[in-house]
């Protein structure tokens, strides 16, 4: 397991978003399907210093990136990715390294572009990662390659942060599959939990079920009887 460090927002136990925007690998234990809110899945991940859930606004990403700003209407731009600068009465645009890719700059922020790009240069190279989908393919994409971003609607009602990068571009990953693609390691448990097996300490037999107790937590979570059996088999090798 690499210890990379994964850009999502901190959940507090009372629903509302902390200060924090990643935590590292080192430290998930869990993935579990969430439901904030009525017919609203999305991944909430476990670790040793707190909860943490996928990003899925622009405003997510804006307040965890300082060099994320939005430019236009609908787009949220890496300065430190801008070759240069294209204004006019109308506003202006920004090209992007080694490419022709370009977005849109609105009037008033034509005014100061080149103070905000040069203020970014300035900035450390970010190292975190954004877990996302690329051709239907689930991983870990570093943010310090992303061009700029946009929203997207795969379908009615149903709207993804959308990252364009040299090669295109690729989706935040919202669903528990996608979390397993970007995660390889982690186990099934059920459905709805994936497990970080370096962590697991033992299991606990319930009226209920089986239990997963983790190493330096309280967290529990429960497991199928064939994905128990299973894990055991893992667990002794």
């Amino acid at each position: 397991m690499e210890n990379r460090q994964i850009f999502a927002p901190e959940i507090l136990p009372s629903g509302d978003f902390g200060n924090r925007y990643s935590f590292l690998e080192s430290d998930l234990i869990a993935i579990e399907r969430w439901i904030p809110k009525s017919n609203y899945e999305i991944p909430l991940f476990i670790t040793n210093h707190g909860n943490y859930t996928a990003p899925t606004t622009h405003g997510e990403f804006a307040v965890g990136f300082p060099d994320f700003l939005s430019l236009d209407t609908g787009n949220l731009v890496n300065l430190k990715n801008v070759s240069r600068g294209e204004t006019g009465d109308y506003g202006g645009k920004v090209f992007f390294r080694g490419t022709d890719m370009h977005t849109s700059v609105n009037k008033l922020n034509s005014v100061i572009l080149t103070e905000l790009i040069e203020a970014a240069q300035k900035r450390p190279s970010d190292q975190r990662f954004i877990m996302g989908v690329c051709n239907s393919k689930a991983g870990l994409f570093p943010a310090r390659d992303v061009y700029y971003m946009d929203m997207w609607d795969p379908k009615k009602n149903y709207h993804v942060p959308r990252f364009y990068h040299a090669s295109g571009f690729y989706v935040v990953a919202l669903t528990l599959r996608q979390c397993q693609g970007a995660f390889p390691y982690l186990y099934p448990a059920t459905p709805g939990h994936l497990i970080n097996v370096s962590r697991v300490a033992g299991f606990e037999e319930q009226s209920f079920g089986i239990i997963v107790t983790f190493k330096d937590t309280d967290y529990t979570c429960p497991i199928s009887k064939p994905k128990h059996r299973k894990l055991k088999k893992i667990l002794q090798k």
